[in-house]
Formats: structure tokens, C-alpha cells, sequence
């Protein structure tokens, strides 16, 4: 059975999709009313409740509901010129381009292949 309006996200999730689907697998395995004590997902038919996949979607839900840690304090970012600094000479080569005579004709590869085969 499918909720008609998504659950409202607590502030203190910080994997929204991973609590969803937690919270989807534990609405799907609920305990069976005419069975005590097991689950009464199909699924489930002979597990106890609660079943596995209950519980790791309990396990999914902590794991969605931890704090970020963040650290205290401002970030030090040095100043841009310093770091283009860093970067001064990055793409030249590290040897000449040999030189290349506009003379001569350019063959064609496919041509010159083409020659060769006859």
C-alpha cells in the first residue's frame, strides 16, 4: 500500500532517500493481526516479527537520522594569487614541439593504405 502524501522529513535526516525507504519498508512490515508475533508482509510469511528486512530498515533509519559533523570555526582559504601561483607554468611542454615542414604533401592515411594493398 502506497501513502497517498509523502512523510513529512525530520530536520535532523541528512540522507533523505535512504530514510524514505526505510520508512516504506517498515510501513510493508507490520506485525500480521491473526498470526502473534509474526510478520505480516508476504514476504515474511514464516519470519518472526520482527522480521529481517524490519530490522534493517530500523538499522536505515539511524543511519539516515545521524548528525553531520561539521567543525568549528572558519575555513582558511588562502588568497587566489597565492594559489595561482602554484599553477604558474602548469601546461607548458617539457620539451620542444618538433618542427613540422609545410612543404612537403600531406599524404591522406586511407590513400597511402590504399597504394600499399595494390
Amino acid at each position: 500500500m502506497l501513502p497517498t502524501a509523502p512523510a513529512e522529513v525530520p530536520h535532523d535526516v541528512t540522507d533523505v532517500l535512504l530514510w524514505r525507504m526505510a520508512m516504506r519498508v517498515t510501513a510493508d512490515h507490520q506485525p500480521d493481526p491473526h498470526r502473534r508475533g509474526r510478520c505480516g508482509n508476504l514476504r515474511c510469511v514464516h519470519e518472526v516479527y520482527p522480521c529481517p528486512p524490519l530490522r534493517d530498515a530500523q538499522r536505515a533509519q539511524d543511519v539516515a537520522r545521524r548528525p553531520r559533523r561539521f567543525l568549528s570555526g572558519r575555513a582558511q582559504v588562502p588568497a587566489v594569487a597565492v594559489v595561482a601561483q602554484t599553477f604558474v607554468g602548469w601546461f607548458r611542454p617539457t620539451r620542444p614541439a618538433p618542427a613540422v615542414s609545410r612543404s612537403a604533401p600531406m599524404r591522406h592515411p586511407v590513400t597511402a593504405a590504399v597504394r600499399l594493398a595494390a
